[in-house]
């Protein structure tokens, strides 16, 4: 089941999305559209599990960044959308990570585009990659979004994890070398920030001054040498999840 949440202070946009959400040829009975018409009410179903939210920048009492804020609390793994009529994305808007800001002025094809995106983001979401690791004779399948950043080893590798599930850090000794570790999974978002030490884009909370804040609160330094490498793939990254066409 995929539950899906539309949170809006005006009924007709609400009911108009969930119109070209129905549209989408992925669209099934295993999709459950639930309307909410103001951030309080929202709010009170946070113990509920969302696979993709669109909200509302501008409502009531509640605005959609103090609703985003509380939900990103409990669930860092939902696809989040903003849905805005004139209000551009303000930085902390993007400490939220939303995948996307949809304008209400698009028109009806262009939503319609938008909306496959999202929602294929959302499908992809669900799928989960794993990357085998030898430690210690023993085969262990470790979650790609679980890890963290992997640190270099005389021998071998280092791979840092933080589970989103139950709040629990873990270190993986992996026999394979930094080197060859990074080649099998860079095209997954992972890249060097320092000699010693490749991070996962899907991690990342913050970056200021050249420092690193991962999503378990681990900081971690981005090296002279790789300092342009990293901002330019970092950015490429950001491009592709923050992405609007006009």
């Amino acid at each position: 089941m995929h539950r899906i949440a539309i949170c809006d202070d005006d009924p007709k946009y609400v009911d108009y999305l969930e119109s070209i959400i129905k549209m989408d040829s992925n669209f099934s009975e295993n999709f459950l559209i639930m309307k909410y018409f103001s951030g309080e009410e929202f709010l009170q179903d946070l113990n509920l599990e969302f696979d993709l939210v669109f909200l509302d920048m501008q409502m009531g009492k509640i605005d959609g960044i103090t609703v985003a804020i509380n939900f990103r609390k409990l669930d860092q793994e939902a696809v989040l959308v903003f849905c805005t009529g004139v209000q551009l994305p303000k930085p902390e808007f993007f400490d939220v990570q939303p995948f996307r800001y949809l304008m209400k002025s698009y028109s009806k094809q262009k939503l319609y585009q938008e909306v496959k995106i999202i929602i294929e983001k959302m499908l992809e979401n669900k799928r989960e990659y794993y990357i085998n690791v030898l430690s210690d004779g023993k085969m262990n399948k470790i979650l790609i979004n679980d890890i963290m950043y992997i640190s270099n080893l005389k021998r071998g590798c280092c791979i840092h994890t933080f589970s989103k599930k139950n709040g629990q850090c873990c270190e993986i000794i992996s026999n394979k070398k930094l080197k060859d570790t990074y080649e099998e999974i860079n095209s997954m978002y992972f890249e060097y920030a320092h000699n010693s030490y490749i991070v996962n884009f899907r991690s990342i909370i913050a970056i200021k001054h050249d420092v690193i804040t991962l999503e378990d609160l681990t900081t971690l330094n981005i090296s002279r040498s790789r300092k342009i490498t990293f901002h330019s793939k970092f950015a490429q990254y950001l491009g592709g999840k923050y992405k609007r066409n006009r």
